[in-house]
Parts: structure tokens; sequence; C-alpha cells
């Protein structure tokens, strides 16, 4: 038989939730969570997760891709287009300045890490608040 329309969106909401659970990005059980999506994988009949790689699944991941995009104006992925640039332009001057004022880190850039916070501030600072939370 078949979910419904309602009944399959609810339970992608659903496998959203515990993904948070399991990333820790919500408070919960993991343990449970990772039971919760297995089963309502087999519901859906779609891959189940193996959660020794603890990864999403191919489904998972589009779904949510597909559901981040939908969330944001072509004028907010301009601003976070631009806001990528400036991170860019912020990684190289931040080497430039390593190299020249920290001779003992022999030219060491700014890791990835730093690139990726220092993006993600100037696209939040430049989004709508709602967007954002």
């Amino acid at each position: 038989m078949g979910l419904s329309r309602d009944e399959t969106s609810k339970a992608w909401e659903d496998i959203q939730i515990y993904w948070n659970i399991i990333k820790g990005e919500k408070d919960g059980d993991k343990e449970k969570a990772k039971r919760e999506i297995n089963k309502i994988q087999i519901l859906l009949e779609i891959e189940v997760t193996d959660f020794d790689k603890e990864t999403p699944t191919k489904e998972v991941k589009e779904y949510t891709d597909a559901q981040a995009e939908e969330m944001f104006t072509d004028e907010d992925v301009e601003k976070m287009e631009k806001g990528v640039v400036r991170a860019i332009a912020i990684k190289h001057l931040l080497s430039d300045m390593i190299v020249k004022h920290y001779p003992k880190l022999k030219g060491n850039a700014p890791g990835i890490g730093q690139v990726v916070n220092i993006t993600y501030d100037l696209i939040k600072d430049s989004l709508p608040k709602e967007k954002t939370q």
C-alpha cells in the first residue's frame, strides 16, 4: 500500500530531526535516533544507512540539498557568493600577513577551518535574520 504524500513528508522531516540529534545539533539519544532513521528508511523503501559509516544516504542528502536550495532566493545566493569571494580574499591577505609577520610559521596559511568560519560569518551577517536561525 504505500504512504500518502503527507506521511512521506512527515517521515522525511523525522529523518532530518534524527540526523540533527546524531550530528549533535539537537539533544536526544543518538542510538535511538539511529534506530528510528533505519525504521523510517525501511518504511520509505530507501537505502538503509550503515551507521558504522555515519553518513546520510544518497536520498537523504539529495532531499536535504533540495530543501536547502528552496530556502534561499536568488538574491540570497548572490550574497553568499559575494561572501565566498570575500572569504577567499581574506584568506590570501591573512596568508601574506602570516608569512610577513610570523616567519617561524614558515608560510603556513590559515587552515580551511578558519576560512570556513570567516565565510560563515560574512554570509550570516548579510542574510535576513530568519534565514540564519
